[in-house]
């Protein structure tokens, strides 16, 4: 059974080990916290089998926008609903904080992230040259949340 639960600064081992393993980034623990401490109910992880397995990072990006910082899943877990069931929680958490938006960053070449993203509702609204860290483009995506 997948629990979603709001993150706690002991996770950030699990965080980061997920990051690296899903996003192949590494961030400086301070990051997670600063995005935990700008909203705390936007930053959910998954836990499966008592290990946590996915997450996703948002914070307010205007007065009623939510921007999704990082949404992962480890690997191998992948294809079992986890990042469905964040993303559902996630917008559960924009609508009692009146958030009726919700916009993402997406790398061009990533093209299973983007079909999750298009099945979840998102569409494109832009592009961002060079805005990874190896250099990548990216996808700038929005979804409108119904009330």
């Amino acid at each position: 059974m997948i629990t979603i639960r709001a993150f706690s600064p002991t996770d950030i081992p699990h965080v980061m080990d997920i990051v690296k393993r899903s996003l192949g980034e590494t961030y400086p623990p301070s990051l997670y916290l600063t995005i935990h401490n700008l909203w705390p109910e936007g930053f959910l992880v998954a836990i499966e089998d008592g290990r946590i397995e996915g997450f996703v990072a948002t914070v307010p990006s205007g007065q009623k926008v939510a921007r999704v910082l990082m949404l992962a899943v480890l690997p191998e877990v992948r294809g079992k609903s986890l990042g469905r069931n964040l993303m559902e929680q996630l917008y559960a958490s924009c609508s009692m904080k009146g958030y009726d938006t919700v916009i993402l960053e997406v790398r061009k070449s990533n093209g299973d992230a983007m079909a999750f993203y298009e099945f979840q509702g998102f569409s494109v609204t832009g592009e961002i040259g060079n805005f990874y860290s190896n250099g990548e483009d990216a996808y700038k995506m929005m979804k409108v949340l119904r009330s």
